[in-house]
């Protein structure tokens, strides 16, 4: 019963709500279109016209400064993406620069182990050691495996004399530059012919010591361009190690003391010491200390020659005396040719020993 007679008071709420709106809306349909309504409604929007403008104008303002934001977050990604591809980029092109570099020292090293009149292999440059703490080293990629011995002269595609071969393994050696303190050639200036010897420096210019020219000379040496000696020591078997005329490099200053015998001079070496990436090793060479020559075999010094055969073995020289004395052989000398092989050249004759004789008495 009580449910009842509230669900009625409560429809009779509603239908009372509903008929006072009916009569409300009935009413102001009705005076709408009068002068006073529309007088309050010109006052109204002449309130509220400023208080909207301030609205949308905050509102338009709010949507600016968050489009604003959102475009600058847009802007700095797109930023972060291009600054990425642009390194992408400028990594490539280096790249592409260090490969273009590459291909035109391999082109010049093709072209040069064609020119250089020995037998050689070419090796990349894998390792720098230019400190002034250590020895002045490269370290290339060959070895023993290859065919690479220790003392073997290296150049570079200029044909310029780069150092020799120190030490070797399996698949790596080592070069030890000239212009290490303690690399030792023998230059000769191309035009005078003045030889001196050649040492490295910390400086890396290389200092030319006990040149044989005369005060005058000497003055005229700068700016002449200097190369191995490659020369024989007479009557001896012994060789350079290094190959007569490659290029060492260029006279720079000379320093002249007319009270010394021999002058000294500073030489720019003309090898890439510091940047080369390949190099020539010669392997067709050979020189060095040869096998000692008898007593009484007189040998003449080994030269350069375009071909070199044996010849015919060494038979006994006359006899000077009442007999004649025993015969001595005598070791082969050996010839650098251009190709760079070293043959034996023909074997002189040994001289015979005469035999003493006795003294006369004293009467």
């Amino acid at each position: 019963m009580n449910a009842i007679s509230a669900t009625r008071r409560t429809l009779r709420r509603e239908w009372t709500s509903f008929g006072v709106l009916l009569i409300v809306s009935v009413g102001l349909m009705g005076i709408s279109d009068t002068g006073t309504v529309h007088d309050l409604q010109s006052a109204f929007y002449t309130v509220a016209r400023p208080i909207e403008t301030v609205i949308n104008d905050a509102a338009d303002t709010a949507g600016s400064y968050w489009s604003a934001l959102t475009q600058i977050d847009r802007l700095r990604s797109q930023n972060e993406q291009l600054k990425q591809d642009n390194l992408t980029l400028q990594e490539e092109l280096d790249r592409m620069s260090a490969i273009s570099k590459l291909n035109d020292d391999w082109t010049k090293i093709t072209a040069a182990q064609g020119s250089v009149p020995y037998q050689t292999t070419p090796v990349r440059v894998i390792v720098r050691d230019l400190s002034n703490v250590g020895q002045q080293t490269l370290i290339i990629s060959k070895g023993s495996n290859d065919g690479i011995v220790v003392g073997q002269t290296v150049i570079d595609a200029g044909g310029a004399l780069v150092g020799r071969i120190a030490t070797v393994e399996a698949t790596v050696s080592t070069i030890l530059l000239i212009s290490d303190p303690t690399s030792v050639v023998v230059g000769k200036e191309a035009i005078s012919g003045a030889t001196g010897t050649i040492y490295g420096s910390i400086s890396g210019n290389l200092q030319m010591s006990y040149v044989d020219v005369s005060v005058d000379v000497a003055v005229t040496l700068k700016g002449r361009a200097v190369v191995t000696a490659g020369e024989s020591l007479p009557n001896t078997t012994d060789i350079s190690p290094y190959p007569p005329g490659l290029l060492i490099g260029t006279i720079t200053s000379v320093k002249p003391d007319r009270n010394l015998v021999v002058q000294s001079a500073t030489i720019t070496p003309a090898a890439h010491l510091t940047d080369a990436t390949f190099l020539l090793v010669i392997v067709g060479y050979r020189g060095g200390f040869g096998p000692s020559i008898p007593s009484g075999c007189i040998a003449a010094p080994a030269v350069t020659g375009k071909t070199a055969t044996p010849t015919s073995s060494p038979s006994p020289g006359p006899s000077t005396g009442p007999s004649a004395g025993p015969s001595i052989s005598c070791p082969p000398i050996f010839t650098a040719g251009p190709s760079g092989s070293v043959k034996p050249t023909a074997t002189p004759k040994p001289t015979a020993t005469p035999i003493p004789l006795p003294l006369p008495s004293a009467s």
